[in-house]
């Protein structure tokens, strides 16, 4: 889900392009909304770093409002790309796993969030 209209539609055409419309949805969402109602599942995203798409007080809130709404039991798994340095500050939790990587020329941390509450 995305916040933006545009984006979703990008989505779409993107899954149809590559031949994956069968398998993937999009739906336009705010974060703050998110409840999940399955015992499992895949959480994968890239939020606005703070400079480009929000700035970074907003983008800051954003990754606050991501650590409260995502599930944290047992049977998910989430997983955030982001160049903020202090993204599991924001978030509310450190990640089990962490991996550098280079989004476009841009270094980032993968963060891995996949271990239930009280498996650390």
């Amino acid at each position: 889900s995305d916040s933006d209209p545009a984006c979703v539609a990008l989505t779409l055409a993107n899954a149809k392009k590559a031949g994956a419309d069968d398998c993937v949805s999009a739906s336009e969402a705010d974060v703050a909304g998110f409840a999940p109602d399955t015992p499992r599942g895949v959480i994968i995203t890239n939020p606005p770093y703070g400079d480009r798409m929000l700035d970074l007080e907003q983008a800051e809130r954003l990754y606050g409002i991501m650590g409260r709404v995502f599930p944290k039991g047992y049977g998910w798994r989430t997983t955030v790309i982001t160049s903020h340095e202090q993204f599991e500050v924001c978030f509310g939790r450190p990640a089990d796993k962490r991996r550098k990587l280079y989004n476009g020329n841009r270094p980032c941390q993968v963060y891995f969030y996949f271990k239930g509450q009280g498996e650390r």
